[in-house]
């Protein structure tokens, strides 16, 4: 969701115009690289209508992924999802170069260039860099799934382990594919809110081609630390002063928390040592999502109001004109999600908490079922000596 609305909706909108380009440089290029995402998410749903659907993971490793584990062709749906959509990635970053290079404007040169307009061109040579390899990772993942090649397969002499590095590979510079673009459109809502140009263009420029051209280990990830500081001091150095506080600026000030935060756990993870204890552990899931799930996602909110908006749309009003209803009936559909979404979350706590109460109390009556067992064998065991206790106790009676 994040690409294609970051690059695919706010990238082919805005960079023709904030460069002074008619359209982009390839129109039909531009139109198969987005026609090709209907069939790929396509492809996507119907796998989970295929057997139990491809229970791998985002990451798709083998031998979880592979044939013994998934037999059905959940995996190859979104194996050839994933190949659609590289595609379309491809063609997009293409097009983005070509225009950015060659369409702009008179007197627009690259270092009068927009940040954001940076920020879509820094990000379209990873993406053509990193998806290749990829795409082949995952073919040798088909061909071992259908064609009894053994690329992963260690029976066969192949080593799972080799997809892990061909797709970090690929992940390593895709992890900051989207956060580039989110940057770009930050610094224009930093700067439009603040009322003054950015502080140190051109350092925040050198900054994201300086994200992607670091080396893949994790000896040399301490280098990323330099540049997003940069990028961090610029933008509240822009924000010194008067600030206007409006919705689009609101969501640019809790991007830069949530990507600091981000940023400061992968400065802990520039160690090496520390990296192999946290690599595969929630750290690192935790530093990813701070910085993808909720900065990336927070500037696709902020782009969204920013240059789309609600066209005035008001809030908080027992009565709007007649030309925001249809706004306000999305809005409301978004409500609706959201409350259904918070009753779905209520409803697994709930079934989880009693099932774990059900469990307690199973227990408990396994445990005096237990006890009661053990107290009858005992009682069988001491039955022959408490019948002869009754029996003397009676007989003294009688003697009594």
């Amino acid at each position: 969701m994040v690409m294609p609305a970051m690059i695919g909706g706010s990238g082919n909108w805005s960079v023709p115009i904030l460069i002074g380009a008619p359209d982009m440089a390839f129109p039909r290029l531009n139109n198969i690289s987005f026609w090709l995402l209907p069939p790929s998410l396509l492809l996507l749903l119907s796998s989970a209508l295929e057997e139990v659907g491809s229970d791998t993971g985002w990451t798709v490793y083998p031998p979880l992924s592979g044939i013994t584990s998934h037999s059905g062709g959940a995996v190859d749906l979104v194996i050839s999802s994933l190949h659609l959509s590289g595609v379309s990635s491809n063609l997009g970053s293409i097009n983005f170069i070509t225009t950015i290079f060659n369409m702009r404007g008179p007197g627009m040169t690259m270092h009068r260039s927009p940040l954001f307009v940076w920020s879509v061109l820094v990000t379209a040579f990873p993406l053509l860099l990193s998806l290749p390899i990829l795409a082949g990772a995952i073919t040798m993942l088909l061909t071992d799934r259908n064609f009894n090649t053994t690329f992963f397969d260690p029976t066969g002499g192949g080593d799972p382990i080799l997809y892990q590095h061909l797709f970090w590979f690929f992940g390593h510079l895709e992890v900051y594919i989207p956060i580039l673009p989110g940057s770009g459109i930050i610094s224009h809502i930093i700067l439009t809110f603040s009322g003054k140009p950015v502080f140190g263009y051109l350092g925040m420029v050198y900054a994201m081609i300086n994200v992607d051209t670091r080396a893949y280990f994790t000896a040399a990830t301490m280098i990323i630390a330099v540049p997003t500081g940069i990028k961090i001091f610029s933008w509240i150095a822009t924000m010194w002063g008067s600030i206007q506080y409006k919705t689009p600026m609101l969501f640019a000030v809790g991007f830069i928390f949530l990507f600091t935060i981000g940023g400061l756990t992968g400065i802990v993870l520039e160690n090496s040592g520390l990296d192999i204890a946290l690599h595969d552990t929630y750290y690192m899931v935790a530093h990813f999502h701070y910085v993808l799930s909720m900065g990336a996602v927070f500037a696709l909110f902020v782009g969204f109001h920013y240059w789309v908006g609600l066209s005035g749309m008001p809030r908080c009003i027992p009565d709007y004109p007649y030309v925001y209803a249809g706004w306000n009936a999305l809005s409301s559909f978004g409500s609706y999600i959201s409350v259904v979404g918070i009753c779905r979350f209520f409803v697994v706590i709930t079934i989880t908490s009693s099932m774990e109460r059900t469990k307690d109390v199973l227990q408990v009556l396994g445990l005096l079922n237990k006890i009661q067992q053990h107290r009858n064998g005992w009682y069988k065991v001491l039955q022959p000596f408490i019948h002869l206790e009754n029996f003397q106790l009676s007989r003294r009676r009688k003697v009594m």
